[in-house]
């Protein structure tokens, strides 16, 4: 779904791939890992790295997820400033 643009943002992969799960492998609880999904600037590029093996997904386009939607997150707040 990464590859033919179904999913655009990196908490969106967590539609398809539980969090638990996930949380598991990289040694985290669950309450990190949601904190994470959300502000994905949190993660270190270790963690990314290793999303992207259990996922199979080229790291380079985890990270492309991950800076669109800081990106977003950023834009939404700015523009929540300008209300």
């Amino acid at each position: 779904m990464i590859e033919t643009g179904h999913i655009t943002e990196f908490r969106q992969i967590f539609d398809h791939i539980p969090k638990s799960v996930v949380a598991r492998d990289l040694g985290t609880n669950n309450n990190r890992m949601t904190r994470m999904i959300t502000h994905v600037e949190q993660f270190n590029l270790h963690e990314l790295y290793k999303i992207s093996a259990l996922i199979d997904i080229d790291f380079m386009k985890v990270l492309v997820l991950g800076a669109t939607q800081f990106l977003s997150s950023i834009n939404e707040k700015k523009n929540k400033k300008r209300v």
